[in-house]
């Protein structure tokens, strides 16, 4: 009697499983990994700053440093990772470039996985540092004064002028407060408060809009005259000047913190696509590596 042998064939979909299980695991492991050498990094780097010895590195070299150990440790993690994902993903009947395609596709997935985890831990971590912050120096905060961004600006504006800053003196030297009273007369401090403030709305809304209205610069300079003790010419001047240069430092400013995100996101981006790149890359030379062992081409 002739034995019958039957051979069951897969179907597609059998043939080019997907298991989310491991690629899950493989993600976790990565970002697991990522997470200890970045707070290896960071306690190595911390080590670095001595300020009572005057031998903290300069900006430019730390941040260089901090962002080459950052590309390398992302790497390194993805690349195990995908490693990892690779040698535990289960042989299939496949042609090898569907194997390739299927051990690509885990890797990426679990450096996706491994990406999003970690945004979601950074931003955990953020607000609960923002959140111990604010209850440690709520009291603090509460009883100082806030100064804003233009109160400097306004300082300056109201600095008195040198012929009104020192007291007069007569020729024994004994201070005439008499010659004093009649250059600079002494203001009311809520007059003076009130001056401020609103001199500080003024360089506020010409902040946002790009500059000092005409209404907004004869009131200004009525405010710096009153207050400096300076004639109105004197008072314009000094308006102008303080102005440009505010306008100036804010432009500057503002191309700073652009060339700065600018050049961060493009390195985010650029060690990402690595990361992406190695942890696929990793992933199918593992499976390979997995294939030879069991075919009995390595040992």
């Amino acid at each position: 009697m002739a034995d019958t042998v039957v051979i069951a064939e897969e179907t597609q979909d059998e043939a080019h499983h997907f298991s989310w299980g491991l690629a899950i695991a493989g993600g976790v492991t990565a970002a697991a990994m990522l997470f200890f050498l970045l707070t290896l990094g960071s306690g190595f780097g911390l080590l670095l700053f001595r300020p009572a010895t005057g031998g903290t590195p300069s900006a430019p070299v730390f941040l260089t440093g901090g962002a080459i150990y950052f590309l390398a440790a992302q790497l390194f993690s993805f690349a195990f990772g995908g490693h990892l994902v690779g040698r535990l993903l289960a042989p299939a009947f496949e042609t090898r470039e569907h194997e390739e395609f299927r051990a690509a596709a885990h890797g990426f997935v679990s450096w996706a996985v491994a990406l999003f985890g970690t945004l979601i831990v950074a931003v955990i971590a953020s607000l609960s540092a923002m959140d111990s912050v604010s209850h440690l120096y709520a009291p603090a905060m509460a009883k100082s004064e806030p100064a804003g961004p233009t109160a400097y600006l306004v300082d300056k504006l109201f600095r008195p002028s040198p012929s009104t800053a020192a007291p007069a003196s007569t020729p024994d030297g004994i201070a005439s407060s008499i010659v004093q009273s009649a250059v600079a007369p002494v203001a009311d401090p809520a007059s003076t408060a009130r001056a401020r403030d609103e001199a500080g709305r003024i360089l506020d809304v010409a902040a946002a809009h790009g500059g000092l209205t005409s209404d907004d610069r004869a009131r200004l300079i009525g405010l710096v005259g009153q207050q400096a003790g300076l004639p109105s010419d004197a008072a314009a001047a000094r308006v102008d000047s303080e102005q440009a240069n505010a306008q100036t430092a804010i432009r500057q400013a503002a191309d700073i913190a652009r060339k700065t995100a600018s050049y961060a996101a493009l390195w985010i981006a650029v060690s990402l696509l690595f990361g992406a790149l190695i942890s696929m890359t990793a992933a199918v030379f593992a499976r390979f590596e997995e294939d030879d062992i069991a075919a009995g081409r390595r040992v």
